[in-house]
């Protein structure tokens, strides 16, 4: 688990304290807790078999009016149909038949009419909650591979960073119907170093070091800890720097306290 550095407490922001412990008269915290990471993996397997179970429900409802709605419409209008013949005279018989038909059609039609519309509320119900449980499903799949990319060492990434990459990521990558994460710029794929694949987080996160070096980790050489002419630390520009988050903010205040 990736693990920050702090010369006291009071320098951790308030929401890394939990299970920060003593170290060579430093303060350690590991910035992911484990059982973060288990809440997150038993989320996505929750995830998935809720996907699989609405897509079961859904499936037997198919059982109630077939393969073919439109024939089971047609069904119903031509019986509809024969309560109409009945009820003109046109099905002749004797008055009994005539009235057991005409019961028994009826009935059908009640009963018929009833379980479509049941059937008509019920499926886009189903529908929608499968929809709505499909889509957290490919995003808990985005969640799980940028994670993973972000606290990479080879990353540079502040782990502290982690949600506002997220949202940026949501933005770029797309899960297709194959569980694979796809790259956009709109419609189109955007592709990675290799040109024939899409473009993976570790790409990504690559190119987002250019648009956005405040969420990566700094040199402590050549300077990289200064403040610039406005007396931003951290060599960034006012712009950037009020692009971060209040605790941002006040980690990287507290970072170039240390280094003066």
């Amino acid at each position: 688990m990736p693990e920050v550095t702090f010369d006291t407490i009071d320098a951790i922001p308030e929401g890394l304290r939990e299970g920060a412990k003593q170290v060579d008269g430093k303060v350690v915290v590991n910035v992911v807790l484990k059982a973060k990471l288990d809440e997150f993996r038993d989320n996505n397997t929750t995830l998935s078999q809720e996907r699989d179970t609405l897509k079961a429900s859904v499936a037997s409802l198919s059982k109630l009016v077939g393969e073919d709605p439109e024939a089971f419409q047609a069904e119903l209008e031509q019986l509809r149909t024969t309560s109409q013949q009945v009820k003109d005279g046109k099905l002749k018989g004797t008055d009994q038949i005539e009235a057991e038909v005409t019961n028994r059609v009826s009935s059908m039609k009640t009963d018929f009419e009833r379980r479509l519309q049941e059937a008509s509320r019920e499926t886009v119900t189903w529908k929608e909650k499968a929809s709505a449980a499909d889509q957290k499903f490919r995003r808990s799949l985005i969640d799980r591979a940028v994670t993973n990319a972000v606290l990479a060492e080879a990353s540079g990434a502040q782990p502290q960073a982690l949600p506002d990459i997220l949202s940026r990521s949501y933005g770029v990558f797309t899960v297709d119907d194959n569980g694979s994460l796809v790259a956009k710029d709109g419609e189109a794929t955007i592709y990675g170093a290799d040109g024939a694949t899409p473009m993976t987080p570790a790409e990504w996160l690559d190119k987002l070091k250019e648009q956005a070096p405040y969420f990566f980790k700094t040199s402590n050489g050549g300077g990289a800890g200064g403040t610039n002419a406005n007396g931003i630390p951290g060599g960034m520009s006012t712009e950037d720097f009020n692009k971060l988050s209040g605790a941002q903010q006040l980690a990287l205040a507290r970072k170039q306290q240390g280094r003066a």
